[in-house]
């Protein structure tokens, strides 16, 4: 199920669309680039498997400021850094990747919020270290 914010951020998705706003355009979006937030979920899962749990905590911190209106991004983000890697299908994300899917495909299916399908992807790609 979606949280609070999801809901507000689908909802103004929606009403920038009907006004033409894409926000994927122009110098307004200050988000983090696809690059940059593959390089933090790596960074993330290399700090995670090498014993320091306070980087998810980081992470989380880093998703709140760059969630709203970016699900897509930070899914696409999260589907690049698994594209990479072979998963064993090992729970919910584990399978849908070794059956072939995504990050977001899953996150889409099953309501899983934005931040936590990174996080899953975080320690997916812990677990693989």
């Amino acid at each position: 199920m979606a949280g609070n914010r999801e809901r507000r951020a689908e909802k103004k998705r929606r009403r920038d669309a009907k006004r033409g706003f894409d926000a994927k355009a122009g110098p307004d979006d200050r988000g983090l680039p696809p690059e940059s937030l593959q390089a933090m979920l790596r960074s993330t899962a290399a700090d995670l498997a090498g014993g320091d749990e306070d980087a998810l905590t980081e992470l989380r911190h880093v998703l709140v400021e760059h969630l709203a209106r970016r699900r897509d991004r930070v899914l696409e983000a999260c589907d690049a850094v698994t594209a990479e890697v072979t998963v064993p299908a090992e729970g919910p994300l584990g399978a849908e990747l070794a059956g072939g899917g995504t990050v977001s495909s899953w996150a889409e299916r099953d309501g899983v919020r934005t931040e936590e399908a990174a996080v899953a992807t975080v320690r997916l790609l812990a677990s693989l270290t």
